[in-house]
C-alpha cells in the first residue's frame, strides 16, 4: 500500500488541475440539464475540497509518524532548518486568530467560519500542502506544470472557437443550458449564455468555460508567463508568434481593461528576459512602435473603457462599507458576511441581522444580489477579521512573493555567464521570479478587485507555484 500511495497522490493532482477548468460547464450541464441537484450534488462539487481533505489527513498522518519515530525536538529542529517553516508560522498564526475572532468573540458559526476560510486563506494553504506532500513521496519526478501546458493549449484553441460562437450563433450556448435571459450577477440560475461590458447590454465578452469573464483573464494572464517561459521558449519563432497572437486574442475577447494592460506589461518583461542580449533592439524596434500602435488602438476602442456600471461601482460600494465599518472601528462586523461567502449566507437565512444591514445597503444603491461586494481584496478581509487578521494574512502572502522576486539576484548572475548559462536552470528561475512578481501584480489588481476567491485561477497557480519552488530549493531530489 505505501507503494501505493505516490501513485494515488499523481492522480488526484491530476485530476485536480484538469477538472477544475471543466467544473463550472459540467455543473451547469448536471443542474440545469439533468435537473440533479440535493446535498448529494452539492457533496459531489465539493470534490476538489475533499481531496484537500485527504491530503491535509495524509500529511498530519505522516507528521504524527515522524514525531512518534524522531521525537517532538528532533522533528522540530528538523523543521525549523526548512525556509518554508516562516510560511507555516504566519499561517498557523492566521488560522488561529481568525478562528477565536469569528467563532469566539464574533459568534459566528462554525460552518460560516470555514466558508470564510475557503475564501480567504485557501490558496495559502494549499501551498503549504503541496510542500507536506513533497516532503514525504517522491512527487517531483512528475512534470504537473507540462500538464499545464496542453491545458493552456487546449484553452487558446477552444477558447477562440467559444468566442466564435458567441459572436455567430449566441442561442447555440442554449443548447448547453446557459441561458440567454440571465445576466451577470445572476445569483443561483442558469449562468449567461452572453456577457456583455455593461452587465446586460454592450460588447460581447468571453469567458470560455469559466464561470465570468474575470475569472478568464485572471485565469489567462497568471499562466500566461507559465507558458511562455515552459512551453513557447523552447518553440520555433513561427510558433513562438502564433500561440502569442492566440493569446493575446482571448486577453482582449474578455473586452478587460486590466487584463489588456497587464498581458502587455507581462510580455513585455518576459521579452526582456529571454531577450536581455537586444534589449536595445527591442526598445527601439518593438516597444516603441508598440507603445503608439497600442495608444492608438485605445483610442480606437475607447467606447470599451468608458463604463459607467464598473467605473461608479468599484468607488461606491468600496466608500459605503469603510463607512459601516467606522461604526464598528476595532470589533468589526463579521466573519464570512463579504463577498463571495455572504451571497450564500444571506440567500440560505432570510431572517438574519447581518443579512438585513447588506441588504439595506443593497437597496439603497438599487443591487440586487444577496450579499456584498467592497470591490477590494483587503478590505474583504478587514471587515470580517480586523487588523488582528489582516496583519498575519498580509505576512504570508509578501512571503510567497519574496520567495519568487529573491532569485532575481540568481538570474543576473546566471546571465553574467552568457553562452555558458545553465537554460534549464535559468528557466527555473525565471518562472520563479514570475509567480513572485505575478502575486506582486495581484496585490496591487486587488485594491479594486477580489481574485484571491477565484478557485480555478488560485487552486492551480499555488499548486505550480510550489512545484518550481520545490525544486529550486530541494535541487538534490530532482531528476
Amino acid at each position: 500500500m505505501k507503494k501505493k500511495i505516490p501513485v494515488i497522490i499523481d492522480w488526484l493532482i491530476k485530476i485536480f488541475l484538469v477538472w477544475l477548468l471543466v467544473q463550472f460547464f459540467l455543473q451547469t450541464f448536471v443542474t440545469f440539464r439533468l435537473w440533479w441537484d440535493g446535498w448529494f450534488w452539492k457533496v459531489v462539487w465539493l470534490w476538489k475540497e475533499i481531496i484537500i481533505l485527504l491530503f491535509i489527513l495524509l500529511v498530519w498522518s505522516w507528521i504524527f509518524i515522524a514525531i512518534k519515530n524522531k521525537g517532538f525536538k528532533d522533528f522540530y529542529n528538523e523543521l525549523r532548518k526548512n525556509s518554508i517553516f516562516r510560511f507555516g508560522i504566519y499561517f498557523l498564526a492566521t488560522l488561529i486568530i481568525s478562528f477565536v475572532l469569528a467563532v469566539l468573540v464574533q459568534g459566528v458559526w462554525l460552518g460560516t467560519y470555514i466558508l470564510s476560510v475557503k475564501y480567504d486563506l485557501l490558496g495559502f494553504l494549499i501551498f503549504l500542502l503541496w510542500v507536506g506532500l513533497a516532503w514525504y513521496t517522491p512527487l517531483l519526478q512528475n512534470k504537473y506544470d507540462t500538464l499545464y501546458h496542453s491545458i493552456l493549449k487546449f484553452t487558446i484553441f477552444w477558447g477562440i472557437c467559444w468566442w466564435l460562437i458567441l459572436y455567430l450563433v449566441p442561442w447555440a450556448l442554449s443548447l448547453f443550458w446557459y441561458s440567454r435571459t440571465s445576466f451577470e450577477g445572476t445569483i443561483w440560475g442558469n449562468p449567461p449564455a452572453v456577457y456583455y461590458t455593461e452587465i446586460n447590454r454592450g460588447l460581447i465578452r468571453n469567458q470560455f468555460l469559466f464561470e465570468r469573464p474575470i475569472s478568464f483573464w485572471f485565469f489567462l494572464i497568471a499562466f500566461w508567463p507559465v507558458f511562455a517561459f515552459g512551453y513557447l521558449r523552447k518553440q520555433t519563432r513561427k510558433y513562438q508568434i502564433l500561440w502569442t497572437l492566440g493569446f493575446w486574442f482571448l486577453v482582449f475577447s474578455t473586452l478587460s481593461r486590466a487584463a489588456m494592460w497587464v498581458w502587455l506589461w507581462e510580455t513585455a518583461i518576459i521579452l526582456l528576459l529571454v531577450y536581455w542580449k537586444y534589449t536595445k533592439k527591442i526598445l527601439i524596434y518593438l516597444w516603441i512602435p508598440a507603445c503608439i500602435i497600442c495608444l492608438c488602438w485605445l483610442w480606437y476602442f475607447r467606447d470599451i473603457f468608458m463604463r459607467t456600471h464598473s467605473n461608479t461601482w468599484h468607488i461606491v460600494l468600496l466608500a459605503e462599507w469603510v463607512k459601516l465599518g467606522l461604526e464598528k472601528p476595532f470589533a468589526w462586523w463579521w466573519a464570512g458576511y463579504s463577498w463571495p461567502a455572504s451571497h450564500q449566507l444571506c440567500y440560505d437565512y432570510e431572517e438574519n441581522e447581518r443579512c438585513d444591514i447588506i441588504r439595506e445597503i443593497n437597496s439603497k444603491y438599487e443591487i440586487t444580489t444577496y450579499g456584498y461586494n467592497p470591490e477590494n481584496q483587503y478590505v474583504q478581509i478587514f471587515m470580517e477579521y480586523w487588523f488582528l487578521w489582516l496583519i498575519p494574512w498580509l505576512c504570508c502572502f509578501i512571503w510567497l512573493i519574496w520567495q519568487g522576486l529573491k532569485v532575481a539576484k540568481d538570474i543576473v548572475e546566471e546571465l553574467k555567464k552568457w553562452k555558458k548559462a545553465d537554460q534549464k536552470k535559468l528557466s527555473q528561475l525565471y518562472l520563479i521570479f514570475w509567480f513572485g512578481l505575478w502575486l506582486l501584480g495581484l496585490g496591487i489588481e486587488w485594491l479594486v478587485l477580489h481574485s484571491f476567491v477565484d478557485r480555478m485561477i488560485v487552486y492551480p497557480f499555488m499548486l505550480l507555484y510550489w512545484l518550481v519552488w520545490w525544486r529550486n530549493n530541494n535541487e538534490e531530489n530532482v531528476e
